[in-house]
């Protein structure tokens, strides 16, 4: 009987430490459930894709990973197309409080839609669009575009580069400045060509520009502002001088100088941050250069000389002791007065206001020739 007893008083205080294991379970999974970092990610191509994209999710991966958040990507979401506002509200549906919007124009497409989600943090790529729950967020290549220049202007033999672009606006425009700046400080006699191709992402018009700038007017070094490398291939072919964009390049030619280099990481990093300190938004605009690695230059070609390194260093150690690449006196192609001696251009006008070019910037009209 005492046996008997004891069988049940067993059974008893197994079965209540059973109900607390899963009460306790409950809690701490229902917890982490209501507390979970739900990250939305837009971009315009592919995880796998070379250059831009592939740069952005890598980064973006990496950050959520460390930080226990969960990301959901959107992949292939063209702009004005209505895509991305249908990618917003399947990543709403799907907990995300964060979306980060990883291409120019989609701040643009979803201006008059981010108020319906007042409890949802964006953040805009290079975005001139603002909201209370809407930040403008980039890197400053402009930096490192005006450091390659450097390297751009002491390469040139013909004092002529070419510059591939897909369409002008405020940030495009402020790299091809930078970058002509950059070329100007060493080889005042040097020009820059811009091509446009009107899209991010063209691999036959974009080659087609190479060849076609070589033809027409001599360039014998190349940079680009496009999603992909095709220029860099391009130039490879012709034998001539390109610097790349984006992430670093290793299976070309000595020709291949270097290239402008986002690490992504430490920004979305200080937004994750930012966004878990409840702090999102706080600010319109969220900027950070070479002082934090966010832009820098890959590792150099042989051709890259030791007197040209000195140069690109000295100009560095100038940018991060203060002096802006946009800073001094500046014109632009119509003779104005952008900036004045012992001025600095703001990062508001940087950022929303640069419809113009620099002094020594030209434009390859197809239809003139």
């Amino acid at each position: 009987m005492k046996n008997k007893n004891w069988h049940h008083i067993l059974l008893l205080i197994s079965g209540t430490f059973v109900l607390i294991l899963i009460f306790i379970i409950i809690i701490l999974f229902g917890r982490k459930k209501e507390n979970e970092i739900v990250v939305g990610f837009i971009m315009s191509g592919e995880k796998t894709e070379s250059g831009w994209n592939e740069m952005q999710y890598k980064a973006i991966k990496k950050v959520a990973d460390s930080a226990d958040a969960s990301l959901i990507c959107k992949e292939n979401i063209a702009e004005f197309t209505g895509e991305c506002k249908q990618a917003v509200e399947e990543l709403v549906a799907d907990g995300a409080g964060m979306i980060i919007l990883s291409s120019y124009g989609y701040s643009e497409e979803l201006k008059d839609i981010v108020a319906e989600y007042p409890e949802v943090v964006f953040y805009g790529n290079s975005s001139e669009y603002h909201a209370p729950n809407m930040t403008s967020y980039f890197a400053r290549m402009y930096q490192v575009r005006y450091l390659s220049g450097i390297i751009a202007g002491m390469k040139t033999k013909s004092d002529v580069i070419g510059y591939v672009a897909a369409m002008p606006n405020n940030e495009v425009n402020r790299g091809i400045n930078a970058f002509t700046l950059g070329v100007q400080s060493v080889n005042e006699n040097a020009s820059v060509y811009v091509y446009w191709t009107g899209a991010w992402d063209d691999k036959e018009k974009e080659m087609s520009a190479v060849h076609t700038l070589i033809e027409q007017t001599g360039a014998d070094v190349f940079t680009y502002h496009q999603n992909q490398n095709y220029v860099i291939q391009a130039a490879e072919e012709a034998g001539v001088y390109s610097i790349g964009y984006h992430k670093p390049y290793i299976n070309y030619s000595e020709k291949h100088l270097t290239s402008a280099v986002f690490d992504w990481y430490p920004v979305y990093k200080e937004l994750l941050t930012e966004y878990r300190r409840n702090q999102g938004n706080s600010q319109d605009n969220y900027w950070i250069g070479i002082e934090k690695e966010a832009v820098y230059l890959s590792d150099y070609s042989s051709e890259v000389t030791r007197e040209i390194r000195h140069e690109v260093e000295r100009a560095r150690e100038e940018i991060l002791s203060g002096k802006d690449v946009f800073s001094g006196v500046i014109y632009d192609t119509e003779g104005n007065l952008q900036c004045g001696e012992n001025e600095m251009i703001s990062d508001e006008q940087l950022l929303e206001e640069h419809n113009w070019f620099v002094e020594g910037v030209k434009f390859y009209d197809e239809e003139s020739q």
